[in-house]
């Protein structure tokens, strides 16, 4: 019999408020080779609770017989079979996504009733939460999950909850970066973005001050130059912490520009709609060794803050596109995007 996860429910609630998932399911192998529900969110009842599946079983069936994500956006109730519904003919579903965890050990999936309601981005985000889900299972013993991996998704269920307590830009991210500072223990997280031509780049906001007094908070920097411009320019993430080099001498904002001596070091270029527009960087003056479920957690949280850009980038295009007499987009100052 597989072992139940039940501080996974937490964890697949909060999966279905990111996306707007009308459930979220949790299949994991057991010791007969076939495999169990072990966790489950859904805002319906119907979901089919201490059911067992086997590969090629469903939907889900065929993501564990081939290891390999699914998505289908166009559902067909009379021909598809999810597998985990006591009535299929009546859930109304249009949209299913799954991805395996880790190993083939199991598999992580989400439906919606609203058409075309997950993206490309949204499926590569279900994956990193799918490898979140197997640490939390790799770390249960008698006692249950971890202490550690307890804090962190407690602290990444704060962060999805920020947008509705903090509807302010600045306040929003304010907060959202001292969480992530406390949770991951690095001694800085900050946020650079792009201007509107992506050849310069400013300090958007940090956890806390790291730039002399003399240092205009508005300075940009040249994505030509220093750690971070490569960040930019490659679209691709850096990480720098093996315990025993030191980054000192790479500047991360160019030449001459004061700043930390960060020797430990994440940063995540954030995508938003086709471009990178953002890195979020995680950095600490000490020397460390980047865990593998601080690097998972780090990586969740920037996906997060890029889907969250980009919606705020599509609202204000949709405001400046729209006549001066819709009033029904909420507050422009709710929304002030960082260009």
């Amino acid at each position: 019999m597989t072992m139940k996860y039940p501080s996974l429910d937490r964890l697949l609630e909060s999966i279905g408020s990111v996306f707007d998932a009308y459930s979220v399911v949790l299949f994991c192998q057991n010791s007969a080779g076939t495999f169990d529900l072990v966790s489950a969110f859904s805002l319906g009842d119907s979901i089919r609770r201490g059911m067992t599946i086997e590969q090629g079983q469903g939907l889900v069936g065929w993501i564990l017989k081939n290891n390999s994500p699914l998505v289908v956006e166009k559902f067909d109730e009379k021909n598809t079979y999810l597998g985990y519904y006591g009535s299929e003919q009546d859930e109304k579903i249009k949209v299913f996504v799954g991805c395996p965890l880790p190993g083939g050990t199991g598999a992580l999936c989400m439906d919606s009733k609203k058409t075309y309601a997950f993206t490309s981005k949204d499926q590569r985000v279900l994956a990193l939460f799918a490898q979140a889900v197997a640490a939390v299972i790799a770390d249960v013993g008698d006692g249950g999950v971890c202490s550690r991996e307890q804090a962190l998704y407690r602290v990444l269920q704060e962060v999805y909850a920020l947008r509705e307590a903090y509807p302010k830009w600045t306040d929003f991210l304010n907060r959202y970066l001292a969480l992530l500072s406390g949770a991951s223990g690095y001694e800085y997280a900050f946020l650079v973005v792009s201007d509107e031509w992506g050849n310069n780049y400013l300090l958007e906001g940090s956890n806390k001050p790291f730039m002399p007094d003399t240092f205009s908070l508005r300075q940009s920097f040249s994505t030509g130059s220093g750690l971070l411009g490569w960040v930019f320019k490659k679209n691709q993430p850096v990480f720098f912490g093996d315990g025993k080099s030191e980054l000192g001498r790479t500047p991360l904002f160019g030449r001459d520009v004061p700043g930390p001596v960060l020797n430990t070091l994440m940063a995540f270029p954030l995508k938003v709609h086709t471009r990178c527009r953002g890195v979020l960087v995680f950095g600490d003056r000490e020397s460390g060794v980047i865990g593998g479920e601080i690097k998972a957690f780090a990586h969740m949280a920037a996906d997060y803050l890029a889907i969250f850009l980009e919606n705020l980038y599509l609202r204000n295009k949709v405001r400046r596109l729209a006549p001066p007499s819709v009033s029904d987009l909420g507050d422009a100052s709710d929304f002030d995007h960082p260009e």
